[in-house]
């Protein structure tokens, strides 16, 4: 009866898929992660994923329309879509088998009934269905369909693999694994254990693109609880195959626990995620850092923070020693806000306190002049207008100015002065 738990606005959407997929003889099953975090009684994502027992093709187009969604991809090869609508991501599949025909590749994909479609699936806790079923706008009690035992797995707190080859077939399933054991405190049962090992000892995620262990890594920094997943995947020996380089210490425990409680602004200057990234990297060498950029494509943001760790770094001492603050912007304002976080949460006392009070105070300071108003005390268009704005800063910085008529003054002096 766990869909009845669902939010009342996208029990409304199913409904009327299901009043769809009945026309077009087809069955909708509510599958994976959502149904056992609705039997765990957790919060569920917005991330839902249907099944589609009967022809996806038929289902799709009038799914969107009726939802008044837009399709934002479509994989007719596996029988696959997803649609977007408000807020939630719905993800369709057509219930099928599949065959890896060598190991960490695509997929050849048949039709199957549901049951078969589950036993495909990577662990059993992912293996369970509702079917959605309707009387009209109203979503329907549906037993839950756990054929592969997710439901004891659970009250076991136990990860456990569908088959052998499971691993070998997909080894994103590794990363997936340690995400879901460090969420919901789970323990591989002995048969996945010798399979873990197995996959890493064959160098399976070596197998995998860039791309598909980036993406996997950016669904790490998003878990509630990072921490838990990066330690217990340098527990399992995942870590050296996806960044080298990467260990459990003491020293990043402390400095992610220091952050996840920080309630301070400086915590919410720079995305969650890019902080974390930054903090999780921070003892890399250069070298390794480089690798990184060299080994993923990404994005802009996240390969700034890494060229900046780079470069900050060596410069601790500088700025441990600076004396002002328009010597400490001097340093400091080259750098990204994320990885200026990173460099706060990572060091010592001394260091927080100077990177703190440059980011809440000395950053944001604006000088009371800008560039028209130097052009109407008489500065002319030109390099000149930076270089002063520079020194006006600075001067602001440091309290030698402080509102716009010793701004104007200041100016002036310079100005007969040159």
């Amino acid at each position: 009866m766990i869909i009845t738990q669902l939010d009342p606005e996208l029990q409304h959407l199913l409904a009327r898929a299901a009043t769809l997929a009945a026309d077009v003889d087809t069955t909708l099953w509510l599958v994976g992660g959502v149904v056992r975090d609705l039997w765990l009684e957790l919060p569920i994502g917005r991330d839902i994923d249907l099944a589609v027992e009967g022809d996806i093709n038929q289902l799709i187009a009038p799914l969107a329309d009726a939802w008044d969604g837009t399709i934002t991809a479509r994989h007719p090869a596996f029988g696959t879509a997803t649609i977007t609508v408000g807020q939630w991501v719905i993800d369709l599949a057509q219930t099928r088998t599949e065959h890896y025909p060598k190991p960490a590749t695509l997929p050849e994909v048949q039709p199957a009934p549901l049951t078969q479609d589950l036993y495909r699936r990577d662990f059993s806790i992912n293996a369970m269905a509702v079917q959605i079923i309707a009387d009209g706008d109203q979503l329907l009690p549906s037993p839950l369909i756990d054929p592969l035992g997710g439901v004891a797995d659970l009250a076991a707190r136990r990860l456990r693999l569908l088959h052998d080859q499971s691993l070998r077939d997909d080894p994103t399933r590794l990363l997936r694994g340690v995400r879901l054991a460090a969420r919901l405190q789970l323990t591989p049962d002995a048969a996945t254990a010798s399979q873990i090992a197995d996959a890493l000892e064959a160098g399976y995620l070596a197998l995998l693109s860039p791309e598909r262990i980036q993406t996997e890594l950016c669904l790490t920094l998003e878990e509630p609880n990072p921490a838990a997943v990066i330690a217990l995947a340098d527990e399992w020996g995942l870590t050296p195959h996806v960044i080298p380089g990467l260990h459990w210490t003491p020293a990043l425990a402390e400095r992610l626990s220091r952050y996840r409680q920080d309630t301070s602004e400086i915590a919410r200057l720079a995305p969650n995620g890019l902080v974390i990234a930054g903090l999780v990297l921070y003892d890399l060498s250069d070298d390794e850092l480089t690798s990184v950029l060299h080994r993923y494509h990404l994005p802009a943001p996240a390969r700034n923070l890494i060229q900046d760790l780079v470069a900050l770094r060596p410069h601790i001492a500088t700025i441990a020693a600076a004396t002002s603050p328009s010597a400490i912007d001097t340093l400091l304002q080259p750098y990204s806000i994320a990885a200026l976080a990173g460099l706060h949460y990572a060091t010592e006392t001394p260091i927080q306190q100077v990177v703190s009070r440059y980011l809440h105070e000395w950053r944001p300071l604006r000088p009371p002049l800008n560039g028209d108003d130097l052009r109407h005390l008489g500065v002319p268009t030109g390099p000149q207008i930076g270089q002063l704005l520079r020194q006006l800063r600075a001067a602001t910085l440091d309290g030698l100015i402080t509102d716009r008529t010793t701004a104007e003054q200041w100016v002036r002096w310079h100005l007969v002065d040159s």
